[in-house]
């Protein structure tokens, strides 16, 4: 049998890391990545990059023409997203797919959330900082603070889909570079629906059971992580700690509410569940 320095070897030594196909330890990732950074580009995810330049296009398109930016302005801004976004993304989704049998899975989904988001937010903010204060007799800039609104909803978005995406490839969905896993994009987009509604409510289905277990610090520690994952890429790429809190406690209170919704539907279906087995 392999020793263990004999697996993590094997692993580094892997041009490809979906060339394993078991677990991995975290290090491992970081270790095969270091190793064979090629892997990224060869592997690049052109279908998270088609979903999240359309996406995070259209959030610029949304909060600019809201913000009573001119079509010009608007559509400036929608383009040079668009010209970023689709290579930043298809990069950062090959990385998502280096840790998707990644273990353990809580410490993956951490330093996916947070470190990937801050990667691409400060190209994002760069980007459009220099488009609107060296290019703007070429490229007209925002007016009315339009760039600052979307920036904000782009950061929790981020933070999201990261946890989005990862959970996404964990079960077989945007997989590039696979082998026999990876699917034609139509196959995915059919499986999702049913993978987004259980994505929605993974996280308050886990902090409401983790709290039914009494595992009290866990819940806390994992709602609190949401929120300062958040509130520190916006700060950090920003270095503004008003962005930073207020987009701390906006997220907060968005995964309360979420929370409070999952438990009174669980709360109904539980005694919908007892009235059922009391009427047979």
């Amino acid at each position: 049998m392999a020793n263990s320095d004999e697996i993590h070897h094997s692993i580094a030594d892997a041009d490809d890391i979906e060339e394993i196909h078991e677990e991995i330890a975290v290090a491992d990732v970081f270790r095969n990545l270091l190793h064979h950074p090629a892997q990224i580009i060869t592997r690049w995810n052109w279908k998270t990059a088609l979903v999240g330049a359309l996406v995070r296009s259209s959030f610029y398109f949304t909060v600019y023409l809201a913000s009573r930016e001119s079509w010009l302005v608007t559509l400036t801004a929608v383009l040079v997203e668009l010209s970023f976004r689709f290579f930043t993304t298809g990069a950062a989704g090959a990385v998502v797919q280096s840790f998707r049998r990644a273990s353990p899975q809580w410490l993956a989904t951490a330093i996916i959330s947070i470190s990937l988001p801050t990667i691409t937010h400060i190209i994002e903010f760069f980007t459009h900082y220099v488009q609107e204060h060296y290019f703007a007799s070429i490229f007209p800039p925002s007016q009315n603070d339009a760039r600052q609104k979307t920036f904000a909803v782009s950061v929790l978005f981020s933070v999201i889909s990261a946890m989005f995406n990862l959970y996404m490839m964990r079960h077989g969905v945007l997989l590039v570079g696979a082998g026999e896993e990876s699917k034609p994009i139509l196959q995915d987009f059919k499986k999702m629906p049913v993978l987004v509604k259980d994505f929605t409510i993974y996280l308050p289905a886990l902090i409401l059971r983790l709290i039914s277990e009494r595992r009290i610090f866990s819940a806390f520690g994992l709602f609190a992580f949401f929120g300062l994952a958040v509130g520190t890429i916006l700060g950090t790429t920003r270095g503004v700690w008003n962005w930073a809190y207020r987009s701390a406690f906006g997220a907060w209170g968005l995964l309360l509410f979420s929370i409070i919704v999952g438990a009174i539907v669980m709360h109904f279906r539980k005694k919908h569940r007892i009235a059922r087995g009391e009427a047979a």
